[in-house]
């Protein structure tokens, strides 16, 4: 098979993806070289992920039409014989599944500075686009490069089954998979659009094409993981072996904070004058936020029941919050390094974090799932707090925006215990708070616009 073939080969293309993540400064280091090598290099280092994706794919397409047994695939569902063209369905449901949709991801990053909502946008900031997106993409591939791309799938087992072990996987089967590759696509564009603070109104249009488009993959993937979570009893159990279950939630939490919250927040963020009083709000919001993360996270863990019914639960859900928290504390000192291009930098980190501590917590434990009903909850404050307690700015109506949130704050902390399945019902509600803190807050801020527009008017 091909990694016996080509031993180098999975790990040149572990380094593809590492090199997308750091795109952005290797292209700025040779650009101040100022070699010729320089720009055929940054074109290796871009396409280096499709052209190996596409060797991967041709060698299973090969393997499938010469009915190669030494193909473990083929040993397991075709056997020996003659090829059929309903053959050609093992490449789709298969582990080839997995390189077209992977490699659709990455041509739909490599051309993404082309996308028709971005004709009217300059070069360089097209650039900058795409360069966001290949960090974001190349993370999420990365970070699930052992379940998308497993070592059994390329490499030669000991023994190969005698004859096929049943039929070929029925279609279904790709569906979380689909999900995850759009999740990916439109979660990266949200990404990208949320960092390019300094873009002003240039990706409006993409931004609300990507959130519609994340809001109903959003919807789809919270419908199958219900379909799926009721016939799967013990599923948290097998979460690290239940396929591609785990890396779906995580993506459906980010694109959902990026969407929801983190996207929104570039526009409302900018509205904010010097920031009277900004100190204390920082203060009064990470005391909040820690405070929810670390009493919600524990109590989601002892519903479960896998960690018995005494202090296990709350002992390890206190750890993975306490270590969420953590980062989201230390994270305070990076605008003092320069990473301060944001319009509130500090609450800008504190949020990135909170999206993005799942994912990280997850290469050790799978439960960091669990994080994410208190995360969702806690989001949508960092926007709001600002605009309540910084004494410089025009404070939003209580009655409309500030008491309805409290409320579904607390509904929605307290309504999944109701349920069954928890943690399903928190992905079902907890999105609630979110939409409704962006909406009400870009709603203040148009009225404020309104009615400046009319006071300068009438002078």
């Amino acid at each position: 098979m091909l990694g016996d073939a080509l031993p180098w080969f999975l790990p040149l293309f572990v380094f593809g993806l590492l090199a997308w993540i750091f795109y952005e400064a290797i292209e700025s280091f040779l650009r101040s070289k100022n070699s010729t090598f320089g720009p055929k290099g940054l074109a290796a280092l871009r396409w280096l992920p499709a052209i190996q994706l596409t060797i991967m794919l041709l060698n299973r397409c090969i393997a499938v039409v010469q009915r190669d047994l030494a193909h473990l695939e083929v040993s397991q569902y075709l056997g020996p014989g003659e090829f059929e063209t309903l053959d050609l369905k093992l490449i789709v449901v298969g582990g080839g599944g997995v390189e077209l949709i992977c490699l659709g991801i990455v041509l739909f990053v490599l051309f993404s500075e082309r996308l028709p909502s971005l004709s009217k946008v300059q070069l360089e900031l097209r650039g900058k686009f795409r360069n966001r997106m290949m960090l974001f993409c190349g993370f999420m591939l990365l970070s699930a490069s052992t379940l998308l791309f497993p070592e059994e799938g390329y490499y030669n087992p000991s023994s190969y089954p005698v004859e096929p072990i049943g039929a070929i996987p029925s279609w279904s089967v790709q569906i979380p998979l689909v999900l995850l590759g759009f999740l990916v696509m439109f979660g990266g564009e949200l990404f990208a659009i949320s960092t390019l603070f300094l873009a002003g109104d240039n990706f409006q249009k993409i931004a609300r094409r990507a959130r519609f488009k994340v809001t109903i993959l959003a919807l789809c993937t919270i419908f199958w993981l219900s379909g799926h979570l009721e016939h799967e009893q013990n599923w948290i159990q097998e979460i690290p072996d239940s396929g591609l279950l785990l890396p779906l939630v995580l993506l459906l939490h980010i694109t959902v904070s990026l969407a929801v919250c983190i996207q929104p927040a570039v526009r409302i963020d900018s509205e904010l004058n010097h920031g009277e009083g900004r100190s204390r709000g920082m203060l009064m919001l990470a005391g909040g936020m820690a405070m929810l993360i670390l009493v919600l996270t524990p109590i989601h863990l002892a519903e479960i029941g896998i960690f018995g019914h005494e202090l296990g639960p709350y002992v390890f859900g206190v750890w993975m919050a306490a270590v969420t928290v953590s980062a989201m504390m230390l994270v305070q000192f990076l605008p003092t390094l320069g990473f301060d291009a944001a319009p509130r930098p500090e609450i800008w980190w504190m949020k990135m974090t909170l999206v993005f501590s799942p994912t990280i917590m997850s290469f050790f434990t799978p439960f960091a799932i669990f994080l994410i009903p208190a995360i969702w909850l806690v989001l949508p404050w960092s926007t709001l707090t600002p605009w309540f307690i910084e004494r410089d700015v025009h404070t939003p109506s209580f009655s409309f925006v500030l008491s309805p949130i409290i409320l579904m704050t607390i509904l929605c902390a307290l309504v999944p215990f109701s349920s069954n399945e928890p943690f399903l019902a928190a992905l079902w509600f907890g999105w609630i708070p979110g939409v409704m803190a962006s909406v009400g807050v870009s709603l203040h801020i148009k009225q404020k616009g309104k009615m400046f527009s009319l006071k300068s008017a009438e002078e």
